[in-house]
């Protein structure tokens, strides 16, 4: 059997306010193979961004571990991309310097540089607005640009932060088909918290249900629907089936 590309082993967590320690995760633990899209949805406030903190290296844990390919996450690495819910550009930047940043702050020739923004710009629908700022985009073409800069370093792992969040629901079905075809082209490893049941069934091959704080992983439901998934699986009894069984665990868990 393939290892395992992401290992999360038994992860707990806990923040300070004042005197009091705040539990947010307890032994959260679960794998993804290489390839695979896994969707995290849970209660509002249960820790699943705390959770994608940990998995990029960006805090540490009170217990337990992160590896990717066999490799400790300690530490942020560039072999993981993040998206966070806002896009978090540079306003005086244009769409490629902003694509670019990570690259000149790593010493990327120039030349090569160009190369990869115009490739990620190609890829996200963005080739005519290289030169154009963010006040000129919409928002759903901001979170285009800040994908786009997460994979500026070919990651193995692919972590978002509930990226449609902010838009209208017009958008949000429009960027998670766009999410698909970028994924199905590229493969990588995705680990994405959404807060809505029909976008983790219809993105992900596994959707992991978090129970309330301190959070762990208290169902898996695994989505097995055909790929490449158009907008018409939407309306499958298949679909609903399992947007059900979603809803009905996270309504045990709370």
């Amino acid at each position: 059997m393939t290892e395992p590309l992401l290992v999360v082993e038994k992860l707990a967590m806990a923040y300070r306010q004042s005197r009091r320690r705040l539990p947010v995760l307890a032994e959260v633990a679960f794998q993804a193979a290489e390839g695979e899209f896994l969707c995290l949805v849970g209660p509002s406030g249960c820790g699943k961004t705390t959770l994608l903190r940990l998995i990029a290296g960006l805090e540490r844990p009170e217990a337990g571990g992160v590896y990717l390919a066999g490799v400790p996450m300690d530490r942020p690495r560039r072999r993981v991309g993040f998206l966070f819910q806002e896009p978090r550009l540079m306003a005086w930047r244009t769409v490629a310097a902003n694509v670019a940043l990570p690259l000149e702050i790593s010493g990327t020739p120039r030349v090569e540089v160009a190369r990869r923004v115009q490739s990620l710009l190609d890829w996200v629908g963005l080739a005519g607005f290289a030169a154009a700022y963010p006040a000129q985009l919409s928002g759903g073409m901001a979170q285009r640009v800040a994908l786009a800069r997460a994979l500026v370093y070919d990651p193995q792992l692919l972590l978002l932060d509930e990226p449609f969040g902010a838009l209208d629901a017009l958008t949000r079905e429009r960027m998670a088909q766009e999410l698909l075809r970028i994924w199905q082209a590229r493969r990588k490893t995705v680990v994405m918290v959404t807060h809505s049941v029909p976008e983790a069934v219809l993105l992900a091959d596994r959707v992991l249900v978090l129970g309330p704080r301190p959070a762990s992983v208290v169902a898996e439901v695994n989505v097995g629907l055909p790929r490449p998934r158009g907008e018409a699986v939407l309306e499958t009894p298949a679909f609903a089936a399992l947007a059900r069984r979603v809803r009905q665990a996270l309504d045990d868990a709370v």
